[in-house]
């Protein structure tokens, strides 16, 4: 569902937190396998919906205390890596109340889904970004985490890297391809039928429409002013 209101829907759902969990496991390679997430900002707030540059994003805790961020960039965002270092190193910082020590900091990872392009020089559609040497490559610390999604560069499924199964529900979920996987994988299964129960409530199909009209007139109004500046 390449909509950022269902996509928060799904992973912010307290009472299938598994769904959630399931897709962080694939995504995020950690010592001991996530069996549970605390939900750090669970609610949409309406008014958010149509405010320029507002995030649906999804925060979660796990069991060991890493701080994981996930969001959904449904158009082009030229200062992608920028707006992504920003936030993480917000949430990376304020993990610190005043006098507590830095050994206190846990590991903080963003997790950014695109639905676009956003590294042309290659076709890898998943790219985890982390803090190494320049010259030797070795990893400096594990506590940055930056991960690059990009749907549209995945071109078929992969048994060995389950997050593919996400990729293909991200693109279509509606797919042949999605209608074997959920057969499979049960956590895919709910994520569709929670999408479907979302698109069946009529205040969150409202919602839905308001940030795809939101997000329609927000790219129309970048063309116009690109075209104007052309013009001149």
């Amino acid at each position: 569902p390449q909509n950022d209101v269902l996509f928060k829907i799904i992973f912010a759902n307290t009472s299938h937190k598994h769904v959630l969990m399931h897709f962080l496991n694939c995504a995020v390679k950690t010592k001991d396998k996530i069996v549970d997430v605390e939900l750090l900002n669970s609610e949409i707030i309406p008014e958010s919906v149509l405010e320029k540059g507002s995030r649906l994003d999804i925060l979660a805790k796990t069991q060991s205390g890493d701080l994981i961020d996930i969001e959904m960039q449904v158009n082009r965002d030229h200062h992608m890596i920028g707006r992504s270092l920003y936030y993480w190193s917000k949430l990376f910082a304020g993990q610190l109340e005043i006098g507590e020590g830095y050994s206190k900091l846990r590991r903080t990872i963003t997790i950014n889904i695109l639905n676009f392009v956003l590294f042309h020089n290659d076709d890898r559609f998943w790219r985890k970004c982390l803090i190494a040497d320049k010259d030797t490559k070795d990893q400096i610390t594990d506590l940055l985490e930056i991960q690059f999604v990009e749907l549209n560069k995945m071109k078929k499924l992969d048994a060995n890297s389950p997050i593919t199964f996400w990729i293909e529900f991200f693109k279509d979920p509606y797919s042949d391809t999605c209608n074997e996987l959920y057969k499979k994988v049960p956590e895919l299964k709910k994520a569709k039928e929670m999408m479907e129960k979302a698109k069946a409530d009529p205040k969150t199909r409202q919602l839905i429409e308001e940030r795809e009209n939101a997000a329609r007139n927000y790219a129309s109004a970048i063309a116009d002013a690109k075209f104007e500046g052309i013009e001149e």
